[in-house]
């Protein structure tokens, strides 16, 4: 038996230092953003290693400490390929916060950040902005944070159908959130936004031909649309 015992670890040792498992391809789907590549160096950083002796959550670790990645599967395909699903997040909106701006999803994670006052960076400048969630407090899970967030995501979705996404929200004051849209400002007031939108595109072709002297639209108050 002890022979036995000997021959089996001799064979399995010699397995795993086989050169025809040594990891030789990482192959990646789903993963579209610039920093794939530093987070790919550090996966082939095991290339060589046998495929066999390969700790796949720790190498999931690796990858999920990235800001973008939202979820991440990876699978050992025999004899040398390390196969990588990745789902990114997605960016809905630009907070606007009082020091620290920053990019976040729909789920309110941060996903880049700068200093407020030095203009949102070029490729997120189409996204809708928020004013009024600080992006600290979101992180840390504050309550009021989350509720205001959740308002801006109604309103986003609400106008998603729209010619023109691109709005700017201010949710600062939970009983009277307003958006600026065309030149003119939307007051939602307090919750009930979805049904307030549909009430404003019912309108909203009118409005556009007196775009010129209309500087504020007012829905807080129940089946009215207010014209200023």
């Amino acid at each position: 038996m002890g022979v036995g015992l000997w021959g089996w670890n001799a064979v399995t040792k010699g397995v795993r230092h086989s050169t025809l498992f040594a990891l030789q391809e990482v192959r990646t789907v789903g993963w579209e953003r610039p920093e794939k590549i530093e987070a790919l160096e550090r996966l082939r950083s095991s290339s060589g290693s046998s495929l066999l002796d390969l700790d796949l959550v720790s190498l999931k670790g690796r990858i999920m400490s990235q800001p973008w990645i939202r979820d991440v599967s990876l699978r050992k395909e025999y004899p040398d390929t390390l196969a990588v699903r990745v789902i990114e997040r997605q960016p809905v909106a630009v907070l606007v916060g009082r020091q620290v701006e920053a990019i976040v999803d729909e789920t309110g994670a941060v996903l880049e950040a700068w200093p407020s006052g030095g203009g949102i960076p070029h490729p997120w400048s189409g996204l809708p902005v928020v004013h009024g969630v600080e992006p600290g407090s979101l992180r840390d899970g504050s309550t009021a944070a989350l509720q205001h967030f959740a308002a801006s995501l109604e309103i986003l979705r609400a106008a998603s159908s729209s010619a023109d996404p691109v709005l700017d929200l201010d949710v600062g004051r939970w009983d009277d959130v307003r958006v600026q849209r065309h030149g003119y400002e939307l007051r939602f007031g307090e919750g009930h936004f979805d049904e307030k939108w549909r009430r404003f595109l019912s309108v909203e072709n009118e409005i556009e031909r007196r775009h010129e002297g209309v500087h504020e639209v007012d829905l807080r108050f129940p089946d009215q649309v207010v014209v200023q």
